[in-house]
């Protein structure tokens, strides 16, 4: 048996490759993005606009949406809104500046998922999913949770690095404890789809005495190629890495919660506490991938298998 070969580590820290990625697989494409409770009307911050760029195509929301459960669209214009608005328009003057605006291709789930697509011409949503995603999402209700937090920050690794520290788990026992006391690292696994993983793992807590409901396993989702969402306990994180060189990613991360403050701040620390272990983990390895010491190795087709199949992802998209 011939096991798989990893990428070269060249490509880890090349800013090269990061310009060749931008072209063959970020500007092209659905990226996921968020629920829709993201661009309500009363965001916390005030802020009539979202801005989001993952990588060199920015582009920006309004915060319009009243009444989630009536909305199946939303408007993605290109552009920085911070350069466009300074805060003192009309409502009539931000219609106007918008009308004249270009408007990345969206879709929304029925479940209230938003993705952004670059290209003028986007592939059909299903079929670039494989038609194998609703079975996972559409039976969710993300329009009922709360936007609570959003936190942005930058991180000294690229974004393969990133995809193949979440793409497996071999080392969550050891590295993230509370983590492993929540759920069975043993049993943990990657099923791959198209342009999607699904990640699962048992619950560690116990079913009630008449053993009649076991609890929920949660959802975790990573899209092809840097975004994910983890839906569990109440709570549902969402992630997005956005590459700013071959070896530095913006990191972006939004919280939902249906519950109360005090829930949502146990569930945010404990969240908080498993994207900082990761972060140093991804962090370390680019280190070592910096020093030109490993160059190429293998993979277990089995332990490894949501990084051989996005390593496979990325080889194709890059050499086509």
């Amino acid at each position: 048996m011939t096991l798989p070969v990893t990428l070269p580590a060249s490509w880890y820290t090349s800013d090269e490759l990061l310009g060749i990625a931008k072209k063959k697989i970020f500007n092209k494409g659905w990226h996921f993005i968020s629920p829709i409770t993201k661009f309500t009307r009363d965001q916390e911050d005030g802020q009539r606009f979202c801005q989001l760029d993952l990588l060199e195509n920015p582009f920006f929301i309004e915060n319009s949406i009243e009444d989630v459960y009536q909305v199946n669209s939303v408007e993605a214009y290109y552009g920085k809104h911070k350069c466009l608005f300074t805060g003192h328009e009309t409502d009539s003057q931000v219609e106007h500046v918008l009308s004249t605006l270009a408007r990345a291709s969206t879709h929304v789930t029925k479940s209230g998922l938003l993705f952004v697509c670059h290209e003028s011409s986007p592939p059909d949503f299903n079929a670039f999913f494989g038609n194998q995603l609703d079975q996972f999402i559409e039976g969710k209700d993300f329009r009922s949770i709360a936007h609570r937090r959003k936190l942005s920050y930058e991180c000294d690794y690229g974004f393969l690095t990133f995809i193949d520290g979440y793409q497996e788990c071999l080392h969550c026992a050891y590295t993230h404890p509370g983590l492993a006391k929540a759920y069975c690292m043993d049993f943990y696994k990657v099923e791959t789809y198209t342009n999607f993983c699904r990640h699962l793992a048992d619950s560690n807590e116990k079913a009630g005495e008449d053993d009649t409901e076991a609890p929920d396993p949660g959802l975790f989702i990573y899209f092809f190629p840097t975004c994910a969402l983890n839906f569990y306990a109440g709570g549902m994180g969402v992630f997005r890495c956005c590459p700013l060189t071959g070896s530095k990613c913006r990191m972006e991360f939004d919280y939902f919660f249906d519950g109360s403050d005090e829930d949502f701040e146990k569930y945010y620390e404990f969240a908080r506490q498993v994207a900082i272990e990761d972060i140093e983990l991804c962090e370390a390895c680019q280190k070592n991938l910096e020093s030109g010491i490993y160059q190429v190795g293998t993979l277990n087709p089995d332990k490894e298998k949501g990084v051989v199949y996005y390593q496979k992802l990325i080889r194709e998209k890059i050499m086509v």
